[in-house]
């Protein structure tokens, strides 16, 4: 489990209880004994009185033995994680349609070429405004940023440029 599932809950107030009874080594035990079970070291500073950075905690981890000196069950923190697991937010690329990829494959080789001092009616500022604006039309209807560049032959980080910036 990992120990962001953990933050910002509060050990339970038995638990706390028994854990400010505790001294020396049975206290370095069950502090370990609650960081392996998935509490976080900031969560299991703050039950103690007085309260204990997580740095302190952490030497008591690390300086615990795994022995379990306590008969006590140990809590366990609560999932946020639904039951389902999560869902993709994504949504389904439709894939590029057969007409403009095959554009994009004659107006990429153009494009590249696209200097910014040129002239707006020049080959390759022609093409690379017609590829923006297919790339930027091809986004708007769920197609990826990967497919998009891979099919222009770019990397990813260009054609985010040339769709966003």
């Amino acid at each position: 489990m990992s120990r962001r599932t953990a933050r910002g809950q509060q050990l339970p107030p038995e638990e706390v209880e028994l854990l400010n009874t505790l001294k020396g080594e049975q206290r370095t035990e069950r502090v370990a004994a609650l960081f392996n079970a998935g509490w976080s070291l900031q969560t299991i500073g703050d039950s103690l009185h007085p309260r204990h950075p997580r740095s302190t905690v952490r030497s008591w981890v690390v300086k615990a033995k795994g022995q379990n000196l306590i008969d006590a069950p140990i809590p366990t923190p609560k999932l946020k994680t639904p039951d389902g697991g999560y869902q993709k937010v994504r949504p389904e690329s439709p894939g590029i349609p057969q007409g403009d990829l095959e554009q994009i494959h004659y107006l990429a080789p153009l494009a590249r070429g696209y200097r910014s001092r040129m002239a707006s009616t020049s080959a390759p500022a022609v093409a690379n405004q017609r590829l923006t604006d297919l790339c930027k039309r091809l986004h708007a209807n769920n197609v990826s940023v990967r497919e998009l560049a891979e099919a222009a032959g770019v990397t990813y980080r260009a054609m985010y440029k040339r769709l966003f910036l």
